[in-house]
């Protein structure tokens, strides 16, 4: 039986773009960062309150833009992942919000070192877990994956994100933070994906079937 997700990221308090998600039918929405524009509680707020009246649970990380802060939010239906495993849908989901270093000083940054520390500290937690049920959501992607490709053509991912991918080859990868560049994926056995921004519009459906090891993602736009 397939579970339907719905995957977001990089909203920046677009809320036009939220609220035109109501329609659509899901068993789990996925928000891989960047709710708020910059910093703002109340638009993070915001944004997870549009989410969680569409439904379905809303599972997710912060993102660059977004506050530390955020993830002490407190709205019923979502739950925060940050450094989290957190059990959906019968999948696992291991999440890292927040962004390795950018150029912009945005409100949640470290370096790549830390986001390799605590993301293997989590997947360590998980070895007992089929593949077939792993999920990670970061808001930085995986470096030379495509999904981390900038306008100027340089890949601006997380190497230890790559390697911890590659390492432990959860199923599904989903991420966002890179704006121009959508897409879908594949490390290793890892199907990763960044549905582009909520902002302008994009988002995307994954079906998830895990008794049969079938994964379909379809990149869509409002």
């Amino acid at each position: 039986m397939f579970r339907k997700l719905l995957v977001i990221s990089d909203i920046h308090a677009a809320m036009r773009y939220v609220r035109g998600l109501r329609d659509i039918k899901r068993d789990l929405t996925v928000v891989a960062g960047d709710l708020a524009g910059c910093g703002s509680l109340d638009e993070a707020r915001e944004v997870l309150e549009e989410l969680a009246s569409q439904g379905s649970p809303v599972i997710w990380v912060p993102g660059n833009c977004d506050s530390p802060e955020s993830v002490k939010l407190n709205v019923e239906n979502t739950y925060p992942a940050h450094e989290k495993i957190v059990e959906l849908e019968g999948l696992v989901f291991v999440g890292m919000g927040g962004s390795i270093y950018t150029p912009f000083n945005t409100p949640f940054e470290y370096s790549d070192e830390y986001l390799g520390r605590k993301l293997s500290e989590l997947l360590e937690k998980t070895k007992g877990v089929e593949n077939s049920r792993l999920v990670v959501i970061s808001h930085t992607p995986p470096y030379r994956s495509g999904l981390d490709l900038v306008r100027g053509g340089e890949f601006v991912g997380s190497k230890s994100l790559r390697e911890l991918i590659e390492k432990y080859q959860p199923r599904l990868l989903f991420s966002g933070h890179i704006h121009e560049a959508p897409g879908v994926t594949n490390i290793g056995v890892t199907l990763a994906l960044n549905p582009g921004p909520l902002q302008r519009g994009n988002y995307a459906v994954v079906l998830v079937d895990v008794e049969n090891n079938v994964y379909i993602v379809r990149l869509k736009r409002l």
